[in-house]
């Protein structure tokens, strides 16, 4: 996870709410308001919910403080959207009681605090609801956006931990999709992962506005300062700079101008794009005109609901115990008192 304190003039913009329970759970979250930092508030604007990883919720604000996307609160960023601002909002699942966005259980309380959260702010366009998620976070977003696909915009996939199934394919052939992975990950396996759902994409409707982007290198993992992990995981910390590298050159990967080495971006033809500006994308898109799909999101074959089963239930238990092993050796080292786990 990142976590640069220089960024908190940003997280300092950034306030807390909680949406409703809805079969047994409410989700709490971090937000930031375009129109309580000037905006005009006659006008509607773009809401980008983000979905983190797993430990990326452990503790109430921790969503918002371990990792950068709070950047996108800044002028600079925000300038890029429509109207001139965007809503941001960062869901905590509830990881005290070893739920992460692998469950699908959350789903129904994520979408009600989400809907919740646009009736409190009347300003949220809500034809312009984007979504994004990396790792585990994935998951989530994908559970989401096929349960609701005619309430989303478009759907940001980063290093998904698990392969899109055929029928939540099909359900989101309407859906602007860009996923983004390295090649080298240690945690999502790209040929495991990402490929297949690409391929899958593809398939269902290959003329639709679809990226796929891959880096050879990423930023390394850090669950602590103490404890960094080198597995080519971390790709939203390029997402939150807008694929765009503004400062000073820091590590071999990249360079001053302004770009990434070693990355590559193509759309569902297979043609290289240019600029790949994550806001830039978001930005083309509306979910007007989006087909209703009135079946039941489960409607999957016996193979595809064993495919689920092993990432939302076996998977999430190997999950649950890994990191709770971890924490207890963190907290024998002294590494992380300040998380309750």
């Amino acid at each position: 996870m990142a976590y640069n304190k220089a960024n908190d003039k940003y997280r300092a913009l950034w306030n807390r709410g909680n949406g409703p329970q809805v079969n047994g759970w409410d989700i709490d979250y971090s937000y930031f308001s375009p129109v309580e930092h000037g905006a005009d508030p006659e006008k509607t604007y773009p809401l980008v919910v983000i979905i983190v990883g797993a430990l990326e919720g452990v503790v109430a604000g921790n969503e918002m403080n371990a990792n950068e996307m709070p950047l996108w609160s800044s002028e600079a960023y925000q300038s890029r959207f429509h109207n001139g601002g965007a809503f941001l909002m960062i869901p905590r699942a509830p990881e005290e009681d070893y739920l992460y966005w692998d469950a699908s259980c959350l789903v129904e309380s994520l979408h009600a605090a989400i809907i919740d959260f646009c009736k409190q702010h009347p300003c949220v366009d809500v034809s312009r609801i984007h979504v994004m998620g990396w790792c585990v976070g994935s998951l989530g977003a994908m559970n989401l956006t096929a349960t609701y696909p005619e309430a989303y915009a478009s759907l940001m996939i980063m290093c998904p931990s698990r392969t899109m199934t055929n029928s939540e394919a099909e359900r989101l052939r309407e859906m602007p999709i860009w996923m983004i992975t390295a090649l080298t990950d240690t945690h999502a396996l790209y040929p495991l992962e990402t490929l297949p759902t690409w391929k899958k994409l593809i398939r269902v409707n290959p003329n639709r506005d679809l990226r796929l982007t891959t880096f050879t290198r990423t930023p390394d993992v850090s669950l602590v300062p103490q404890a960094t992990i080198a597995s080519n995981h971390n790709v939203w910390d390029y997402v939150s700079e807008d694929m765009h590298f503004v400062g000073p050159s820091v590590d071999h990967e990249r360079v001053v101008s302004g770009t990434y080495k070693k990355a590559k971006t193509i759309d569902g033809a297979g043609k290289l794009i240019e600029d790949p500006y994550a806001i830039a994308w978001m930005e083309q898109f509306t979910n007007e005109g989006r087909t209703v799909i009135r079946e039941p999101r489960r409607n999957q074959t016996p193979v595809e609901r064993a495919h689920i089963w092993f990432h939302e239930g076996l998977s999430h238990w190997g999950r649950v115990t890994t990191f709770k092993v971890l924490f207890k050796i963190y907290h024998a080292l002294g590494w992380c008192e300040k998380f309750d786990y």
